[in-house]
């Protein structure tokens, strides 16, 4: 039993060399440097400078593991997803100009308008022609591009908001660290999509976030600057991984493992808002890591980490 066991995991664990590659310079960077920087800003300028630290932090974390990782070009170059960093950086500058004063219709406005910039860049001219095919029947105009570009914008969007709100409403590192986990759990699907390289771009901002949560867990401060980029990044890598690697996995692993900052952000909504204590807890776990548990749970069983495309 054993044998058959340690058989299991060896197929579903990346090669030992890839893991101790990913820690040495795409985690431990991303996680040391954003955990480093928003402590001392915490610990110099006080718990008041907390959302812009958070923002600042999320963004040398992600450039310090990509210095050392090399996972996205500094400049756009030829492949859509080269964009990412300064789409990252966006939403990060973004997220920070939302919460320093502007109206609700002002910050919507920031979230739609990013997401739609990301659509435009991302999303390819023929995915409407990959979408299950229960949408090509009625109604006809599932078949236009129009709509594969309005759901990846509402999906940056509403996550954006939703992961912002919950963790305004419960200031700390939880909502950060659960949501982190789920990133981190997208990173694994990706890597049964035969893609280290873009485990390692989910890995790094989960890795940052993972880091400024750590620190806001005992701070007790608001961190929700730290999360756009996150819900940014999450379904873009995901949609560029589904539409550019090749395998055996089907498409709703790509959109479970995209839905934690969506589904999180039900936590704002009523009757979910008025809950406390343990029920808040309880539903919060689940909301934020049922679906990636899900995605996971589809990638291993429709695909191994034993091919030649890693």
């Amino acid at each position: 039993m054993w044998s058959e066991w340690r058989a299991t995991i060896f197929r579903h664990t990346p090669p030992t060399e890839e893991l101790l590659g990913a820690g040495q310079y795409a985690i431990a960077p991303a996680a040391g440097s954003a955990l480093v920087l928003f402590a001392l800003a915490l610990l110099i300028l006080g718990k008041r400078v907390a959302l812009p630290a958070a923002a600042l932090a999320m963004v040398v974390g992600f450039g310090v593991a990509n210095y050392f990782r090399r996972v996205f070009p500094w400049w756009p170059s030829g492949a859509s997803w080269h964009w990412l960093p300064l789409l990252f950086l966006l939403a990060q500058i973004d997220g920070l100009l939302g919460q320093s004063g502007t109206p609700g219709w002002g910050r919507w406005r920031l979230r739609l308008g990013l997401g739609l910039v990301a659509a435009l860049v991302l999303v390819p001219a023929d995915l409407h022609h990959k979408w299950p095919a229960v949408m090509a029947g009625w109604p006809y105009p599932f078949h236009a591009r129009a709509w594969p570009l309005v759901a990846f914008t509402l999906a940056v969007a509403l996550g954006w908001a939703g992961s912002e709100a919950v963790t305004r409403q419960s200031p700390g590192g939880t909502v950060g660290i659960g949501l982190a986990l789920a990133v981190f759990g997208a990173g694994f699907v990706m890597a049964h999509a035969h893609s280290a390289r873009f485990a390692d771009a989910l890995s790094i901002p989960a890795a940052a976030l993972l880091g400024v949560s750590l620190v806001a867990l005992f701070a007790k401060v608001d961190v929700g600057t730290a999360v756009p980029g996150v819900a940014l990044m999450l379904p873009s890598i995901l949609l560029v991984g589904f539409y550019e690697t090749f395998n055996d996995l089907p498409w709703y692993a790509f959109l479970l493992a995209g839905l934690p900052p969506v589904t999180v952000g039900l936590l704002a909504l009523p009757p979910l808002s008025r809950l406390t204590g343990f029920g808040r807890s309880l539903a919060f776990w689940a909301l934020c890591l049922g679906p990636t548990v899900a995605a996971v749970v589809i990638a291993v069983r429709a695909e191994t980490l034993l091919s030649e495309e890693w």
